[in-house]
Order: structure tokens, then C-alpha cells, then sequence
């Protein structure tokens, strides 16, 4: 069995991550003695930003054509032919259409269903995407189990056309082994030092309520009297939308900007606690990555976080300030408490691999075959 894959996609968004990790647990299965063995791995990447660490068993072809464009339908069609394709896979919502081989689609979330975060005309046109994924794809992957049901519920899909393929992290930089110099590393580059929390920003900013977390941080800091600093990790769009500087001086924010995997992991590791009260996640990639290092973790009830979560983080409505503040507060303050969230997150980090997410996409790889080969 041929596999294409669309790796053009590889970036630094949560979409990038899954390309290039999924890749690269993919690789080493075509040499693997298994029943499900016996595949080639084709990877159609951007060749100005290849997917590094794929090795040499993945067939790389460079495919220059923008991902939006309306040039790659056509050159997609070429290649699946050229290829001898038996399965593509698509990381995300834009389907090649009308190729010779059955269509994999991963969906990672349906926020532009739920959530006004484009203008009126270019969210028809991704609603409308989004809707022909679903119905000429061949199977679609859900990136938990409650973007499978909002898949169900928003796009009229039936259950035996969607498997639930949960994301792993990567142990190189997520996991709970710091080493002695990190502290010294992140206070010369960043001006950081513990205790400090941490909270993210990002490009996409509607969704993650970094208002409400900040909100709540202040509020810790009001009743108790703690004194930490507060870390903005990401693209600075989020919290330029929750005020900026100026809103929040009293948490003298420090601002990293957008941060290597290495360097996230790192902060995510000294960290007291990190703070995600999203209003919505079709999976929550940072929770995971937060719990993998060990770190104390409060975040939302509301989309996948707490599927993603289960007992191994606190959970608060993600309006909840004063209850997501008090749950602030004693972290701070109470280090067997924090020491127990550690640990509980820890357990639950182990539950997801990027091995297992592997094995499960290859098995919808073989299932997709034989529907098409009905």
C-alpha cells in the first residue's frame, strides 16, 4: 500500500506539530513486522520548509504549489496518479478532489462553525471546505471524541465513517527531566525566574479567553499577596486583544514571543503552574505538552480539554475567575498540593504517544483502502 501524505502543511501551529510527529512515528512502521506492515510512506512537502528528522525511508517529493491555490487540485490529481497512490491523507480540512485513491482527512476542530473568527465571506468559504471534506472524503479522523461528535452533529456525518485518533506529545521536548542549567538558561534569555506562571497567546486568539486567564492571575495576586511572574508565551495578537501592557502592569508580564518546542518545554517544566481556560479546543495540544513535563495544569471544561485532561489537571467553567484565581492561589502556596497536580498530570501525560496515535491512523489507512476497493 502507497501513502501519500500532504506534509505541506508543516509549520509552527498545532497542524505543523501533527504533520511532523505524526510523520515520524509513520516512518519506522513500514519496516515493522507487523500485520498492518508492508507500506510506503510518499511525504509531498513545501520545498522551501521541509518536515525535519523524517530519515531516509519516507519518499520525499516537493511540491511547490501554494496549499490554497487553486494550481494544487490539479497537481494533486498528477501526483496520485504518478504515484501509484492507494490512500492520501490530508492533515487538514482542504481534500484533493477527484483523485484515483481513496481521501484520509484529519479534523481537528470545527471553531469556524462555532465561533465568529473570520469575516463573513471568507468563513462561508471554510464552512463550505469543511462540509466537502466531509462528504468526499473517504474517512475522517477526529482528534478526540468531542470533535467527532460536533463532526457528527455540525456536518451530518455518520459514526462509521469517523475513528478517534487522539495526538501524542514528543518526548524529546516534553517530559519532566530538567536539567540543572535550564533555570540559568531561561533567565539569560528571558528575563524569567521562579516562581512564575505560565499562559499562552496566540495568532488565533478568540477561542483561548487569555482575558479570563489573566483575569484570574490578577486576582490571585490581589487576595494573597503572591508575588510571581506572570509568562506570555506565543504570537502577541492574544494579548494585544486582552489589553496589552498596559491593562495588566500590575502582573508585570514578561513576553516571549513565539517559542521553539526545546524552550516551551523548558518553561513548561519551572513552571508553577500553567493556566488554560480556552473557551473551546478540538484537542488542547499544550495541555498535553504542560502535563508531559510535569507541570501543574488549570485549564477549561469547555470543548476536549476535558477529555484531554481527565484527573490529570483542574477543570473550571472557563468564565470562572474567581474559582480558576483560588485554584491560582493555592498552588502558589501549598507545594504538596502542587507536587500532587504534578504527579496527576504526569499519569495522565502517559496515556498519549505519538506511537499509538501511528498504529491507530495506519489501521484507518487500511480501512480506507478496502472501502475504496469495494
Amino acid at each position: 500500500m502507497r501513502i501519500g501524505f500532504d506534509a505541506r502543511w508543516y509549520n509552527d501551529s498545532g497542524v505543523g506539530t501533527y504533520v511532523a510527529e505524526l510523520l515520524k512515528a509513520l516512518a519506522p512502521l513500514q519496516s515493522a513486522s507487523t500485520a498492518q506492515a508492508g507500506f510506503e510512506l510518499v511525504a509531498y512537502e513545501d520545498p522551501g520548509n521541509p518536515v525535519p528528522g523524517l530519515g531516509n525511508s519516507v519518499e520525499r517529493v516537493p511540491l511547490a504549489t501554494g496549499k490554497y491555490s487553486p494550481r494544487t487540485q490539479p497537481a494533486l490529481r498528477r501526483r496520485c496518479e504518478q504515484d501509484r497512490l492507494d490512500i492520501f491523507h490530508s492533515p487538514f480540512y482542504p481534500i484533493p478532489l477527484r483523485v484515483s485513491c481513496p481521501v484520509v482527512v484529519t479534523l481537528h476542530d470545527l471553531i469556524p462553525f462555532l465561533f465568529p473568527i473570520n469575516n463573513r465571506l471568507k468563513q462561508l468559504a471554510i464552512k463550505s471546505a469543511y462540509r466537502m471534506a466531509a462528504s468526499r472524503s473517504s474517512h475522517i479522523i477526529a482528534v478526540s471524541h468531542h470533535t467527532a461528535a460536533d463532526i457528527k452533529k455540525i456536518l451530518h456525518v455518520s459514526a462509521d465513517k469517523i475513528t478517534v485518533v487522539h495526538n501524542g506529545v514528543s518526548s524529546a521536548d516534553f517530559h519532566a527531566n530538567p536539567s540543572s542549567t535550564e533555570p540559568a538558561y531561561l533567565l539569560e534569555r528571558y528575563g524569567i525566574r521562579s516562581p512564575y506562571v505560565l499562559v499562552g497567546s496566540a495568532h488565533n486568539w478568540r477561542t483561548k479567553n487569555l482575558s479570563s486567564a489573566l483575569g484570574a492571575l490578577a486576582l490571585a495576586q490581589r487576595n494573597s499577596g503572591a508575588r510571581f511572574q506572570t509568562v506570555i508565551y506565543g504570537p502577541p495578537d492574544g494579548f494585544q486583544a486582552a489589553g496589552g501592557q498596559n491593562a495588566w502592569t500590575q502582573l508585570k508580564p514578561v513576553q516571549t514571543g513565539h517559542l521553539a518546542a526545546a524552550d516551551l518545554g523548558r518553561l513548561f517544566r519551572h513552571a508553577h503552574l500553567f493556566l488554560m481556560p480556552s473557551l473551546y479546543e478540538g484537542f488542547g495540544l499544550a495541555l498535553l505538552e504542560a502535563m508531559a513535563c510535569g507541570c501543574a495544569v488549570i485549564t477549561s471544561n469547555a470543548g476536549s480539554l476535558p477529555e484531554v485532561a481527565a484527573d490529570g489537571a483542574q477543570t473550571f467553567d472557563p468564565l470562572d475567575v474567581t474559582g480558576m484565581a483560588n485554584a491560582v492561589r493555592t498552588l502558589l502556596s501549598n507545594p504538596d498540593e502542587r507536587k500532587r497536580w504534578q504527579q496527576q498530570a504526569l499519569r495522565r501525560a502517559a496515556d498519549f504517544s505519538w506511537a499509538r496515535a501511528a498504529q491507530e491512523t495506519l489501521a484507518v489507512y487500511h480501512r480506507a483502502s478496502k472501502v475504496g476497493n469495494r
